[in-house]
């Protein structure tokens, strides 16, 4: 798959370095101790199937990715920060101030930032380059 750029819905701002979205499905199961297999390498985005504490709600399917794959101008909230790192709670803004995701680098976490759909969206870092040069 070609490479991958998280964008801002409101500016367009690209919030992401290129990143490759691995067709794989990933499954995760929160409140469960901590599995050091989904650190998620820099540069790789993947599929995550998040399965509900509570039985009767249906997985959710997510696109995680490490928060070292952020571009420079993303802003973390300072008040989110643990005892080594963000704990994530919608706490990362776009430059234009849009909240866009959840940083999680915190050691009792599994190391990710989670985008808000509603807030961003995916697109060909090839095609999003070539439009901004104008050629």
């Amino acid at each position: 798959m070609s490479a991958q750029k998280l964008y801002c819905k409101l500016c367009q701002s690209a919030l992401t370095r290129p990143v490759q979205l691995s067709e794989d499905v990933r499954e995760f199961q929160r409140f469960q101790a901590q599995d050091d297999s989904l650190e998620i390498p820099i540069g790789d985005a993947w599929i995550v199937e998040i399965h509900p504490a509570s039985s009767g709600r249906a997985p959710e399917k997510q696109i995680w990715f490490s928060p070292q794959s952020l571009a420079d101008d993303v802003i973390t909230d300072r008040d989110t920060y643990g005892c080594c790192g963000y704990e994530g709670r919608e706490n990362a803004r776009c430059k234009c101030g849009r909240v866009v995701g959840s940083r999680i680098d915190e050691c009792a976490h599994q190391p990710r930032f989670e985008p808000n759909p509603q807030m961003t969206y995916w697109a060909s870092a090839n095609l999003a380059e070539i439009g901004g040069d104008g050629g």
